[in-house]
């Protein structure tokens, strides 16, 4: 192995250590904290991508208060036509593909992206720190980063095939700009998503 390699290798190797351990050392909430999805339309529409904090505060408003006017009662002398009930929300699912892409920005961890098309997603942050991700249906590599030691980028490509032979497994990790990308099969997205979207207490 060349020296060169090794001046490579040993930081990245550093740098998985260091986030594995920041990674059980933070509050189960902050780590698991469901910061709503990702926008898909990025690359396509050539529209800026939402921030992680807008992202945040969209999905993290509150659903309005009931109200405490009671429901109109129908009288026993009408025969009007049978209640209509509210159905429920329908359950969030997943959406199927061979791969997914788990993001995290720093303490939001994005719900599991599906994989289905070639695109570039770009993923800009409110003081100006941006990676742009190209993505296949069974591959992510960050294409692009302005962070200063472009190590995310010589990091390579993570496939579904390669994924359980490289030094940082299925991750690529921009540790100045803080972002985590994970390349998930469907099992482990699903697991992932269902974590998410559990409801409390159950």
């Amino acid at each position: 192995m060349k020296k060169k390699d090794l001046k490579v290798i040993i930081p990245v190797i550093v740098l998985a250590a260091a986030l594995f351990v920041a990674s059980q050392v933070m509050p189960r909430e902050n780590k698991q904290a469901n910061a709503g999805a990702l926008a898909t339309s990025i690359a396509q529409t050539g529209t800026p991508a939402p921030t992680a904090t807008a992202l945040a505060e969209v999905t993290s408003t509150p659903a309005p208060e009931a109200t405490d006017t009671p429901a109109p009662q129908a009288s026993p002398e009408t025969t009007a036509s049978p209640a209509v009930l509210a159905k429920p929300s329908p359950v969030p699912t997943l959406v199927p593909a061979k791969a997914y892409l788990k993001v995290q920005i720093g303490y939001l961890v994005f719900e599991p992206l599906a994989l289905t098309e070639e695109r570039d997603l770009e993923l800009t942050q409110p003081d100006g720190k941006q990676n742009v991700v190209r993505i296949t249906p069974e591959s992510i590599i960050m294409h692009s980063s302005n962070c200063d030691n472009q190590d995310c980028v010589h990091q390579g490509m993570v496939s579904l095939e390669n994924r359980d032979k490289r030094v940082l497994q299925s991750m690529i990790i921009c540790l100045p700009n803080q972002v985590v990308l994970e390349l998930l099969d469907p099992e482990e997205a699903q697991a992932d998503w269902e974590a998410a979207h559990e409801k409390p207490g159950a």
